[in-house]
């Protein structure tokens, strides 16, 4: 049987393959610490990603603020494009009048 600290230089592979034909306190105790060292790092995967989820989030909700305003904006332009052709055919029924008065 191993000691404790041989236990904590196996990979966890060998940990688990370990612990499954020669189960003892000692491998108990190491199998426990890298579970804890596992869990730790999984909880701070698990706060960096909701981190990044949260500034991707906001990042989104900018971009749907973009994409609104340039909505608006393409209202507008097409609001004033209409004016536009309205006040050119007007001009050009007052030229085409003006050109059969003379």
């Amino acid at each position: 049987m191993e000691d404790r600290t041989t236990y904590r230089s196996y990979s966890t592979t060998r940990l688990i393959e370990v612990s499954k034909y020669e189960p003892n306190p000692e491998l108990a105790v190491a199998l426990g610490e890298r579970l804890e060292d596992l869990d730790y790092e999984l909880d701070e995967r698990v706060a960096e990603s909701k981190e990044r989820a949260e500034d991707l989030q906001r990042e989104l909700n900018k971009l749907d603020d973009q994409l609104y305003e340039a909505g608006v904006q393409i209202d507008q332009l097409e609001l004033m494009l209409g004016q536009r052709d309205e006040e050119i055919g007007w001009l050009k029924a007052h030229i085409e009048k003006l050109e059969k008065g003379n």
